[in-house]
């Protein structure tokens, strides 16, 4: 298993070496010495927050109980904990965090320049395996905390949870959004193999999605929408289908973490 995740790592770095040609220094000391950074660190919605260099693929901090929330200790996971990360992942997404990368660096490509000093990268419904061999699914959020000249993330603060609770079925999904006011996002479903460039809420559903977190009922919505109770229902059916969350309460958390209010 081990050798099948050090291939994938090896080809991953080939393909960041192309997309990071130059030397990348990373002056990780002056985030670790900042206070504010510090706190931003712990405050992160994920259970376990890294510090990650980009280019090297360099695990620089790690926050968070990693044995609380996977079952293995700091010394399980040892010097390289990416690969043993990446091990935890059920047999069939075990290429996901290169998968994850290889997206992200695909999608980058796609984004100008003036849109990419402000984004954020998610991803939802993997599946992991605890040591006690039970199954997770989780949430991965990523936060760029420093660029090289092409506005392209050399570090990168990531943060993981558990989001079982919140997400079903058997696919995933990777979101990017980049920009500020005009903003540019971009979704995969594993399901579909295929990348979008459309929110994964459309502007009516989000309308629809406020009024149910609001504690309206289906024929409220409707004579609020003006729009028949089959209309809001099929809203809420194509919400839950196309983020595989269990139901309304946990679409409205996962938007939520997502930004999407």
């Amino acid at each position: 298993m081990y050798r099948k995740i050090e291939n994938l790592l090896r080809k991953l770095y080939e393909k960041l070496e192309l997309f990071y040609p130059d030397d990348v220094k990373i002056d990780d000391k002056k985030y670790l010495e900042k206070s504010g950074f510090i706190n931003l660190l712990n405050n992160q919605q994920g259970n376990v927050t890294f510090l990650i260099d980009v280019k090297y693929l360099r695990v620089v901090q790690v926050r968070g109980s990693v044995l609380k929330y996977t079952g293995y200790s700091p010394a399980e996971f040892g010097d390289n904990i990416l690969l043993k990360f990446m091990s935890m992942f059920v047999p069939e997404q075990m290429s996901f965090m290169s998968d994850f990368v290889t997206w992200i660096l695909s999608t980058e490509k796609n984004v100008p320049i003036e849109y990419k000093s402000r984004q954020s990268i998610s991803a939802w419904g993997m599946r992991l395996l605890h040591k006690d061999g039970r199954s997770m699914r989780c949430y991965i959020n990523i936060i760029p905390i420093e660029f090289n000249d092409q506005n392209n993330p050399t570090l990168i603060m990531m943060s993981f949870q558990e989001v079982s609770h919140l997400v079903k079925g058997d696919y995933y999904c990777m979101r990017g959004i980049f920009g500020e006011d005009d903003k540019k996002v971009f979704v995969y479903y594993s399901n579909e193999d295929r990348t979008v460039e459309t929110e994964i809420i459309s502007e009516r559903e989000r309308e629809v999605l406020q009024y149910i977190s609001q504690g309206l009922d289906t024929k409220q919505i409707a004579g609020e929408m003006k729009i028949s109770n089959n209309t809001v229902d099929n809203h809420r059916r194509n919400m839950l289908a196309r983020t595989g969350t269990r139901d309304t309460t946990a679409l409205i958390q996962l938007c939520r973490m997502l930004g999407i209010n």
